[in-house]
């Protein structure tokens, strides 16, 4: 999965670490702070249903997308990619926040993009009486059930880009004071 590097490129937060830099070689206990209150804040941008941290807002689901989700949370299916989001110290002097490794569709939800789905065939397990069945659903079910062999065509499906990870105009201010405030104890 590639990595997704977003830099602060703000001129407060940037002096702010640079005094840091220069009165710290350790800056690990302050980049956890960081650390936490990053996490912190992607999950209230989850919460909030975005902005971006830009402050542009996420793009809506689509009819097709609604119709298949248990509910209509943006980027909140499962809970996996929400509930992934930590953060890691890299050295003393830096944080990486983001989703593990193990959410292969959290770069295309960051970034946006086309999936190319390649041609397939199903399986569809009807009730008796209509409606489909899960195919765990099927596998239980005492009672007759129709079967049939469905055909899929390829096809590509455009992801819009959702920005749940990054540094809004606010955690910039945060992040300033936190350092501001760890060094006023030092």
């Amino acid at each position: 999965m590639p990595e997704i590097i977003i830099k602060i490129d703000d001129a407060e937060v940037k002096k702010a670490l640079n005094d840091l830099a220069g009165r710290m070689a350790n800056q690990s206990p302050v980049m956890k702070i960081i650390g936490e209150y990053m996490v912190r804040s992607t999950e209230d941008r989850f919460n909030r249903q975005g902005p971006a941290p830009d402050g542009s807002p996420w793009a809506r689901l689509s009819r097709s997308t609604l119709k298949r989700k248990k509910h209509p949370k943006i980027l909140t299916e499962s809970g996996a990619l929400r509930g992934g989001i930590h953060y890691q110290l890299r050295g003393t002097n830096a944080v990486l926040i983001g989703p593990g490794t193990n959410i292969p569709y959290a770069a295309i939800h960051q970034l946006g993009g086309t999936i190319s789905l390649k041609a397939r065939t199903g399986t569809l397990a009807f009730k008796n009486k209509g409606g489909f069945l899960s195919r765990k659903a099927a596998g239980q079910r005492k009672t007759a059930v129709r079967v049939a062999v469905a055909n899929y065509g390829a096809r590509k499906i455009m992801i819009p880009a959702r920005p749940y990870l990054g540094v809004s105009e606010k955690d910039s201010g945060e992040i300033v004071r936190i350092i501001n405030n760890y060094l006023a104890m030092r």
